[in-house]
């Protein structure tokens, strides 16, 4: 059961680093500390790491709402590390070493899906500013809810969904379109 409950809150966090990528470490680090992540690594409850991950979250906060437009490839790869540290670190003393990949691969999906959402919405008269604000609201909510034993698996399947859906829109953009010979 424990196994069961690790990867269920690895798989929330890293879904959750796909929208913010210090705020489920933090949520990782604080959730271990207060003893309901019982796959989590050794220096994860230490109290230094959850001040540490917390001072993170507030400067990424600031970096966002001073310098909304950061480049899209950099908050992409940010996003991907938090995501496989989010997994490993709330998942890594039960399943050692697979939670990188498998967090990194989830928290890309989902930044890349959000991308596409954030560039349809600002191309339709959204605000730079306002749309990373609500990434990173949400963001720290569903890195809350993914604390929650056996949520991180709703959450991946609504994250599957959400990037299976922007794939087929994608596709359907270039529909109608012929091929020059």
């Amino acid at each position: 059961m424990e196994t069961l409950f690790a990867i269920s809150q690895g798989l929330g966090l890293a879904v959750a680093a796909g929208f913010f990528s210090s705020a489920p470490l933090a949520v990782a680090a604080s959730t271990a500390a207060l003893g309901y992540a019982d796959g989590s690594l050794s220096f994860a409850d230490d109290t230094g790491t959850v001040i540490l991950l917390w001072v993170l979250v507030a400067v990424e906060l600031a970096v966002d709402a001073i310098w909304p437009g950061a480049e899209a490839g950099a908050r992409l790869l940010r996003r991907v590390i938090g995501g496989g540290l989010a997994f490993e670190l709330v998942a890594g003393d039960t399943l050692p070493f697979a939670g990188f990949a498998i967090g990194a691969l989830l928290a890309g999906a989902v930044a890349l899906s959000l991308r596409q959402m954030r560039i349809r919405a600002i191309r339709g008269g959204g605000d730079v500013r306002g749309t990373a604000v609500v990434e990173d609201g949400a963001g720290v909510i569903v890195a809350a809810v993914a604390a929650v034993p056996l949520v991180g698996y709703a959450l991946t399947a609504g994250a599957a969904a959400l990037f299976a859906r922007t794939r087929c829109r994608e596709q359907e953009k270039y529909k109608g379109l012929r091929v020059l010979r």
